[in-house]
């Protein structure tokens, strides 16, 4: 028998709502113990409580649900609550509860003894004694023994404090499955339980849960409740660290994810490589979106996945979230990173493939925040040494997605690897410069902006491979088919092309080709 155990959803629908997903995949829905405070700082408290109405769920009052309620709170407007925006949420949260939810949340005990299986159980949302106390993993053995002789039953099921934990004393399992809507611990994610009982023999498991954390920030918002609330969803604080974390930063959560993700790779589409990364973020992050820039990248070729990544992600609307994975350093200690970078966000190996960006974003005085992955609980419970595309950068992407902050998922760093690209050398009368990239068609791209050229394009000369083009040409149909031209190209530099040809097979050319313009 398991018996799904939940406790303080604090209004966060989302959060509920993955968790359920989860237990039903675990068998673990038919039966649900509520251990209380359903209402309070989110922005679905009547959801909840409707839910909780099902023939499924066991309830029991926690404090914050009967403190909204109390007719002695609501007549003083709650002015015995010292923060202000607090004692909003608490008005708020009274005004958006239905009369019948209200008069359901009346109707509940503090506590309840339940038997399963010959185990008994006692639901507190504080302790066996007060419907307020902590109790917590730290929590002394001499007062969960005095504790444990207030009760007769085998199981103590407790809230409230938003610790998970499970301690045996005196033969009485204290149990809290922490937290569902409102993590504390600085993980955001959902916490909850499965209490499995067998024949008299018992055990349980904790579970964190991935949600779209970004639903709840803009319910949050759309209801007009203080901006701490969101910032406490985030970076699943309590409310005093939340707020002081607040008032230190200047601009750590703009943009917002916007639910976009992009991946750029070197694997090709044969294999299953890339599906399963679509796999991994689907199952973290369901409502996320995800676009395809190229799979097409040479392989291990870090340059040219820098150059594409460079020219596709400034299309793409501000909170996106850009996986790029070309990784011939997949299995070592090269790092994996994370950033925000301009209105981005960006995760990749550390080698050097985010370099145009940093350079970019540096030249224009874009705000710039890097992190190294180094917190593992975000990542796949098990690593390879050959593709960690699906189990780190992956659910590292899905996360962003969901709205958790770089500082959530890894260290701040100001060191990371940068390539030395090659750029155009001035020479006498011109330039030198080389090919940047080549695209499916043949087209050559070279490293040489448009804006270095002169306003007389005519008179311009081209030459590579010991061929020469003279002048510029506008369009491809401007010149007869077969015809090597150079122009404009979508990247706004020098391009080289055959016209309904493939200049890299005419030309013998590839990236690092040599191309020398002069001014004739």
């Amino acid at each position: 028998m398991k018996l799904s155990l939940i406790a303080d959803i604090h209004g966060n629908l989302p959060a509920l709502e993955a968790v359920l997903q989860h237990a039903r995949a675990q068998g673990a829905a038919h039966i649900i113990l509520n251990l209380g405070d359903m209402t309070g700082y989110g922005p679905f408290p009547d959801e909840v409580v409707r839910w909780s109405q099902s023939p499924k769920v066991t309830n029991i009052m926690g404090n914050y649900d009967q403190k909204v309620l109390s007719k002695q709170h609501r007549k003083n407007r709650w002015h015995s609550v010292k923060t202000a925006d607090k004692r909003r949420m608490f008005q708020w949260t009274y005004r958006a509860l239905s009369k019948k939810s209200r008069k359901f949340i009346k109707s509940l005990p503090e506590q309840r003894l339940l038997e399963f299986d010959r185990v008994q159980l006692l639901m507190t949302h504080g302790s066996p004694t007060s419907l307020t106390e902590h109790l917590r993993q730290d929590t002394p053995e001499t007062h969960l023994a005095e504790l444990s002789t207030h009760t007769r039953a085998n199981i103590v099921l407790c809230g409230h404090s938003h610790q998970a934990f499970k301690r045996k004393v005196n033969g009485v399992l204290f149990v809290n499955p922490g937290t569902v809507g409102r993590p504390d611990d600085g993980d955001p994610r959902a916490s909850y339980a499965i209490l499995d009982i067998s024949q008299g023999h018992v055990s349980v498991t904790h579970f964190r849960i991935p949600y779209n954390t970004m639903a709840t920030v803009r319910a949050l918002r759309q209801a007009g409740l203080p901006d701490s609330f969101t910032w406490v969803v985030r970076y699943g604080l309590n409310y005093q660290d939340a707020t002081q974390k607040m008032a230190e930063a200047t601009d750590i959560l703009v943009p917002d994810p916007n639910g976009e993700i992009t991946l750029l790779t070197d694997f090709g589409l044969q294999d299953h490589f890339v599906g399963v990364m679509k796999g991994v973020i689907a199952s973290i992050a369901p409502q996320a979106r995800v676009i395809d820039i190229s799979h097409q990248v040479q392989p291990q070729n870090i340059r040219q996945a820098g150059r594409m990544l460079a020219e596709a992600a400034p299309y793409f609307p501000p909170g996106t979230v850009h996986i790029a994975v070309v990784d011939p350093g997949v299995g070592t200690n090269r790092r994996g990173i994370a950033a925000r970078i301009g209105p981005h966000f960006f995760v990749a190996p550390d080698n050097g493939l985010l370099t145009p960006h940093l350079t970019r974003a540096n030249d224009a005085g874009e705000p710039v925040q890097i992190v190294a992955l180094n917190k593992k609980q975000y990542w796949l419970p098990e690593i390879s040494t050959s593709f960690h595309g699906r189990d780190i950068f992956s659910p590292i992407g899905a996360h962003l997605a969901n709205g958790l902050t770089l500082h959530t998922l890894g260290h701040l760093i100001d060191d990371p690897i940068r390539l030395t690209l090659p750029q155009p050398r001035p020479i006498e009368d011109g330039w030198q410069a080389e090919v940047a990239l080549v695209d499916v068609f043949g087209n050559l791209s070279t490293n040489l902006p448009a804006s270095a050229l002169p306003d007389d394009l005519d008179k311009l000369t081209v030459t590579i491979n010991n061929e020469t083009i003279h002048g510029l040409t506008r369009a491809f149909a401007d010149r007869a088919p077969g015809t090597l031209i150079a122009i404009i190209d979508s990247t706004n530099a020098l391009g080289i092309s055959l016209v309904n040809g493939n200049a890299a097979k005419e030309l013998h050319a590839k990236i690092g080709t040599p191309v020398v313009i002069k001014v004739t």
